[in-house]
């Protein structure tokens, strides 16, 4: 056994279980993000858990009737059917170190849309969200990574101030594999906008139950709890031609006490991923300022 089925074997193995497999620490991995204003969140920077690593395929065996017994004709074994929980591994898997374009639209008042493209294998890509005073811009440029404001798409509101000064960037010290911008701090879209395939291993994370829809596209449910309320979450996911994540779709439906009543409501998320292969190429921006952290 290869070393490749080796690492399947310990996967299945844990998914069998049920024990934790290298799965990161969703929270603990969020709360690095900094929270800026005009509504920025950090995405999840997740380690992928080894399953993901692996290349899933079915082995098909033809056995060869002896010299002896003529009249037996050689066929394939017929493949076991694969589990919902396998199509999504395998899914991950080929949407890794590839390159591919995003868009992150989070629903209800005040949901921001996220833009961009990344190639992993570079460490470069971009992600702009417009917001009513500019637009919020990241750029990662072999690992460097730049924050700054464009100008708004539309004239500012009259709430508004002068606005900052558009062009401008901070570059912020270290190197960085991902994009860290996202929406709404919600942990399984945080961990694949900029990183696909880490999708298993957040739902992992997550506890959630995988299985599989009528129309063959994959469903999953998970429940959060906290001492201040819980989320119920139920999404889809659709795979392209090439059996790579084309769209992560969510719907949360939560309650709270934090302050002090009962607060309800729902939230509904929709991450596309395409264009997988794209050149993505990001010029460096002229007025940068170093960030000191």
């Amino acid at each position: 056994m290869n070393n490749i089925d080796d690492r399947l074997a310990h996967g299945l193995h844990d998914m069998v279980d049920g024990e934790p497999y290298s799965a990161p620490d969703v929270g603990a991995l969020i709360e690095q993000g900094r929270r800026g204003r005009r509504r920025r969140a950090t995405a999840l920077v997740g380690t992928t858990c080894a399953l993901l690593a692996l290349g899933v395929g079915t082995a098909v065996t033809v056995t060869n009737s002896p010299p002896e017994r003529p009249g037996v004709t050689a066929e394939a074994a017929r493949p076991e059917s694969v589990s919902p929980a396998m199509r999504l591994v395998s899914a991950a898997t080929a949407s890794e170190n590839i390159s591919y374009r995003m868009r992150l639209t989070n629903s209800g008042p005040g949901g921001l849309t996220y833009e961009g493209a990344f190639d992993p294998r570079t460490a470069t890509g971009y992600v702009r969200v417009p917001q009513d005073d500019s637009v919020l811009t990241e750029l990662l440029i072999n690992g460097t990574r730049y924050e700054g404001g464009e100008r708004p798409l539309s004239e500012l509101p009259p709430d508004k101030g002068p606005g900052e000064t558009y062009g401008r960037y901070g570059q912020y010290p270290g190197t960085y594999d991902r994009l860290s911008l996202q929406g709404d701090g919600n942990a399984v879209l945080g961990a694949a906008q900029p990183d696909p395939a880490a999708l298993f291993a957040a739902l992992k994370s997550a506890d959630a139950t995988v299985t599989e829809n009528p129309d063959g596209t994959l469903h999953f449910t998970y429940t959060t709890t906290d001492r201040d309320g819980s989320s119920s979450t139920a999404g889809d996911v659709t795979l392209d031609r090439d059996g790579r994540i084309a769209t992560v779709a969510l719907t949360a439906t939560w309650q709270s006490t934090a302050k002090g009543r009962l607060d309800r409501g729902t939230v509904s998320s929709k991450l596309d991923l395409f264009d997988y292969g794209v050149e993505v190429t990001v010029k460096r921006p002229t007025d940068v300022v170093m960030i000191k952290e």
